[in-house]
């Protein structure tokens, strides 16, 4: 049985635990990093704010739901409205009957994933954004922070909040 949680990317000025779309959705925090103002907090098991952070922060917001480490389903939004999904372990997520219009078409997602991170400021690698979205290698939990380096964040120093018993 693999990792089942959510991490949720957003640019905030106070740390994403306090945003009430993450307070409201609920779940234990477990680690979370930090990329200038961008942050990237794990959280177990799921909650799903929705597009609430979006307006919270006034800021592109990504959102990964891992489903016992077999796949991820990703959501993203800005607030321009601008908006993609994908699953991560597509081929995973159709084993759950996970629906088709969700995993989406890897080079259309790798389109709007790219405009979605130039609109947050980042610099994506689509290639690497695309070779993301179609691995069926490893756990789900560890395709996330791949796909966030392809779409150009560079989080960095990890806090384990399970064991700071925050």
């Amino acid at each position: 049985m693999g990792f089942t949680g959510s991490f949720f990317v957003a640019r905030s000025g106070r740390p994403l635990l306090e945003l009430p779309a993450v307070v409201v959705a609920g779940g234990d925090p477990y680690a979370w990093w930090r990329d200038g103002e961008w942050q990237m907090l794990q959280v177990w098991p799921m909650g799903d704010p929705g597009n609430s952070i979006v307006e919270d922060t006034g800021a592109p917001v990504l959102a990964a739901h891992v489903v016992d480490g077999d796949f991820a389903a990703v959501e993203a939004a800005s607030p321009s409205g601008l908006s993609w999904k994908c699953a991560l372990r597509p081929e995973a997520a159709r084993g759950y009957d996970f629906p088709e219009e969700w995993i989406g078409d890897p080079r259309e997602v790798t389109e709007l994933a790219a405009a979605w991170a130039r609109e947050a400021g980042r610099q994506p690698d689509p290639e690497a954004v695309f070779a993301a979205l179609v691995a069926e290698a490893g756990p789900a939990e560890a395709l996330v922070p791949t796909l966030l380096c392809a779409l150009g964040f560079g989080f960095t120093e990890e806090i384990c909040l399970a064991e700071a018993g925050e």
